[in-house]
């Protein structure tokens, strides 16, 4: 699990600390079109996951996030 809130936080350029399983995306600085953009190559990248765009809509917590990182 830490692992992967690591990955979303490089992804984000975001600290570690801020980045928890139910922290809200939109609350997140990081979470910009950038941010997106740099979270979907990494799912894409690390997991062979490829968002369409009702899934990213849907992404609302880092939950959101970690369910597609299995």
């Amino acid at each position: 699990m830490e692992e992967k809130l690591a990955l979303i936080a490089e992804a984000l350029d975001a600290e570690k600390e801020l980045i928890k399983q139910h922290a809200v995306l939109e609350e997140l600085e990081e979470w910009d079109s950038m941010g997106i953009i740099a979270v979907i190559s990494m799912l894409d990248k690390k997991y062979k996951v490829q968002l369409k765009a009702d899934q990213i809509k849907a992404l609302k917590t880092v939950n959101d996030i970690l369910a597609y990182m299995r």
